[in-house]
């Protein structure tokens, strides 16, 4: 009967000591798997985060592509318009000097009216003429070569001579 005793004190000792100990074990080793999966799904989730990343910027040069491609030379073409125009009309503002009916010139005296908002700058007595009220209208002279007035010939300054 002490045999039996000892064996079932022996028993009672090891079941006690053991289920905490395999509790342990088992909680360690499931605690372990999770960190692994944890890591797994951490990898992934960067993954995925660089992969969104990579779209975006793969969206935006697109878009700067689109941008560069409708947008831009139209654009380039219409600022190169604006510059011949602008020569063009700088060509003619300095022929506008040399013109014999520069003193009544309605071209001139639109471009010295100040721009709207603006004070007119004092013209240093080259101006169209001694009335400079916006209401004036220059009285229409003959230009060179018209035929209604003169002789016709271009360059002439109808008095047929």
């Amino acid at each position: 009967m002490s045999g039996e005793i000892i064996t079932i004190i022996i028993s009672a000792l090891s079941a006690a000591i053991a289920a905490p100990i395999g509790a342990w074990v088992g909680r360690k080793l499931e605690r372990d798997k999770y960190r692994i999966e944890l890591d797994r799904l951490r990898a992934e989730m960067k993954d995925k985060l660089a992969e969104v990343k990579s779209h975006e910027l793969e969206n935006v040069r697109k878009a700067a592509d689109i941008l560069m491609e409708s947008i831009v030379p139209p654009l380039k073409a219409e600022i190169l318009n604006l510059r011949n125009d602008v020569q063009r009309l700088n060509k003619a503002l300095e022929r506008i000097w040399g013109c014999p009916h520069v003193d009544r010139c309605p071209v001139k005296y639109e471009l010295l009216l100040a721009p709207q908002g603006r004070e007119r700058e004092p013209d240093g007595g080259g101006g169209a003429c001694d009335d400079d009220s916006p209401d004036r209208e220059p009285a229409r002279t003959a230009a060179r070569g018209d035929p209604e007035h003169g002789d016709g010939e271009p360059g002439g300054d109808g008095d047929g001579g």
